[in-house]
């Protein structure tokens, strides 16, 4: 292989390869060429390594490139390399943020949903309570109106008692003056609970009455007759009477 710098190829003579050999200096400055790939008077590519030619196979790109553009080259692909690092850096960054902030979403629609069902659920107890509470007065007012029908419907039997007991005293006087013990004809006979005794207090059992058996008008809005009694078991419906006062 021959030692000719850039300027010369091998196929030239001796001759040549120093004029080239010069001329790079002159060019260069007096500075050996830099290694690189070169073209050769065929238009292949040699590769100096700065001191002698190798037998390199050529490079598959056809454009030949000089030392210098090889170097620009180099920095251009050092710039797209940072350039690339840069962009898949911020991509990162980027798609770290985005799922970082679905994360956030997916924990936040979670916590409010959760607050929502405890909500509803709370609002649900809260609603059933005030049903239930409804129901129990609607219960209560119920049960209240049936025992005041009862109540009214107690205090209507024994005040429709009286007449039963008047007429059973009167029956009774009837006989007695049919008997001569008392004077007659009995006119009419009146019953009235006594001490202060009322038929509309049914927190009492029993009710003594005080009857009296009236057999003459004295003509002044008076009448003179006798006294009897009659004691009323409102719990059995059964009552007793009789001569004399209660």
């Amino acid at each position: 292989m021959n030692a000719a710098p850039p300027g010369g190829t091998p196929e030239q003579n001796s001759s040549a390869v120093t004029s080239g050999t010069s001329a790079i200096g002159h060019a260069t400055g007096g500075a050996a060429p830099s290694a690189g790939w070169y073209p050769t008077p065929s238009g292949e590519q040699r590769y100096w390594d700065g001191e002698q030619w190798l037998s390199l196979p050529p490079p598959a790109d056809a454009m030949l490139l000089s030392p210098g553009s090889q170097q620009n080259g180099s920095g251009r692909k050092k710039s797209q390399r940072t350039k690339w690092f840069l962009i898949v850096g911020a991509a990162v960054l980027l798609l770290g943020l985005i799922g970082g902030g679905i994360a956030w979403k997916i924990a936040d629609n979670e916590r409010q949903a959760e607050a929502a069902a405890q909500a509803a659920a709370e609002q649900s107890a809260a609603e059933a309570s005030e049903e239930q509470a409804r129901q129990e007065a609607a219960a209560a007012s119920a049960a209240a109106a049936a025992q005041e029908r009862a109540d009214e419907a107690e205090r209507a039997s024994r005040l429709a008692s009286i007449p039963e007991i008047e007429a059973s005293v009167k029956a009774m006087a009837e006989d007695h003056a049919a008997d001569g013990l008392i004077d007659g004809p009995i006119i009419e006979v009146t019953c009235s609970p006594v001490g202060g005794g009322s038929t509309d207090d049914l927190t009492q059992q029993t009710t003594v009455f005080e009857c009296f058996a009236a057999h003459r008008d004295n003509g002044d809005g008076t009448m003179s007759g006798y006294t009897y009694n009659a004691t009323m078991n409102w719990s059995t419906g059964s009552y007793t009477y009789g001569l004399g006062a209660p």
